[in-house]
C-alpha cells in the first residue's frame, strides 16, 4: 500500500480542499492583464504597484507526492503575486525552487490553460491563460513558508498544508517531527526526551552544533500504559541542515507495521531568504555595470599562445 496516499485520504476530514476543476472557467486571477491576446505576465514582467505587499515570503513549493496525470496531459503552474504570475515546478518532498513572494496573504497558485480566441474567427488559435488552481493562507509573520501539495489520487482535489520555516524558528541544526497520527508519540533524540502530540509539529530540544551520529527513539504508550518502541535508529545529523521528520499512521494494519515515517530535509546551501531573493532580482547598478563592461579579460592559466588577448587602452 502507499502510505503517501493514505495520508491524502486521512487528511480529506482536516485540512480544506480546494476543487482542482477538469475544465476550468475561462476566468483570469485577480492582477492579470486585461489584454486577452498575450500570455499572463510573469514576475519582474510588469512594475510593481505602489505600496506594500500584504505579504512578502520567501516561498517554496513541494507535492508530497507527485499527481497521475492522463496521457498526454501537462500541468504548468504558478503563483499569482502583485508582480504577475511567477511560474513554478514543484519537485516531489524537496524543499527546492524557491521564489519571491509579493501579494495577498491568500496565496493563489493557478494552472496554465487556454481559452477560445474572443475574436471569434474561424481557425483562430487558442489563447493561453491562467487558471485558479489551490489557495492557502500565509501568516503575517511567514517571512519564510513550506506548502506541500497533496493530490487525493482517483480525484481532481488538491490540498494544501503550509509549514512556517523562518530560520529563528526552524534553524539549521534543528530536527521538528510531525505527528500526523492521532497517537501522542514519546521521542528521544541525543537523550533527551519530548512528546509529539496528535496533529501538531513538535522541534526536538536537541539542535545539532556539529556533525555527530545521533540515536532517535520513537515510541507509544500502549492500552496499558506500558511504553513500547516503535523505531529506533542512529542519525547523522549536522549543523548544516534542518529536518522535518513526518509520522504517518494506518490504524487498521499490524502493529509493527502502523507508523511509517518520512524526512524532507534542506542544507544551507539552497537556503534563500526575502533579501537574498530580492538581491538576485534587483538589476546591477549603472557604474557597476559600466565596471563589468570595462574589466580586461585575463588570459587563463594554461592558455595557448594563439589564445586572444585584450588590446591596452
Amino acid at each position: 500500500m502507499n502510505f503517501r496516499k493514505l495520508l491524502a485520504g486521512l487528511l480529506l476530514s482536516a485540512f480544506t480542499l480546494a476543487v482542482s476543476a477538469a475544465e476550468p472557467a475561462a476566468k483570469k486571477p485577480a492582477g492579470e492583464t486585461p489584454e486577452p491576446k498575450k500570455p499572463a505576465a510573469t514576475t519582474g514582467g510588469k512594475a510593481k504597484p505602489r505600496g506594500q505587499s500584504e505579504r512578502t515570503c520567501a516561498l517554496t513549493i513541494t507535492w508530497w507526492e507527485q499527481p497521475t496525470l492522463a496521457e498526454g496531459e501537462s500541468l504548468e503552474l504558478g503563483v499569482q503575486g502583485d508582480n504577475g504570475v511567477t511560474p513554478i515546478a514543484p519537485p516531489s518532498m524537496s524543499p527546492s525552487g524557491t521564489i519571491l513572494y509579493e501579494g495577498p496573504a491568500t496565496v493563489a497558485i493557478v494552472r496554465k490553460g487556454t481559452i477560445p480566441d474572443p475574436s471569434g474567427k474561424a481557425g483562430a488559435a487558442p489563447i493561453e491563460t491562467w487558471f485558479p488552481f489551490v489557495n492557502f493562507n500565509l501568516g503575517p509573520d511567514d517571512r519564510e513558508a513550506l506548502a506541500i501539495l497533496f493530490s487525493v489520487d482517483g480525484t481532481r482535489k488538491v490540498m494544501t498544508r503550509s509549514f512556517n520555516i523562518n530560520v529563528e524558528n526552524f534553524p539549521f541544526g534543528a530536527f521538528h517531527v510531525y505527528n500526523f497520527s492521532k497517537t501522542k508519540l514519546l521521542c528521544s533524540m541525543g537523550g533527551k526526551v519530548f512528546y509529539a502530540e496528535p496533529g501538531k509539529r513538535t522541534p526536538s530540544p536537541t539542535i545539532m552544533t556539529k556533525r555527530e551520529v545521533v540515536n532517535f527513539f520513537l515510541g507509544i504508550n500502549d492500552a496499558d500504559g506500558a511504553q513500547k518502541l516503535i523505531f529506533r535508529a542512529p542519525l547523522l545529523l549536522n549543523e548544516k541542515i534542518r529536518r522535518l521528520y513526518f509520522v504517518l499512521e494506518n490504524p487498521s494494519a499490524e502493529p509493527e507495521n502502523r507508523f511509517t515515517t518520512y524526512t524532507m530535509l534542506q542544507h544551507v546551501a539552497g537556503h534563500l531568504t526575502v533579501e537574498s531573493l530580492k538581491g538576485q532580482n534587483a538589476p546591477k547598478p549603472a557604474d557597476e555595470v559600466e565596471k563589468v563592461a570595462q574589466t580586461p579579460s585575463k588570459k587563463a592559466d594554461g592558455a595557448s599562445e594563439g589564445a586572444t588577448k585584450t588590446k591596452a587602452q
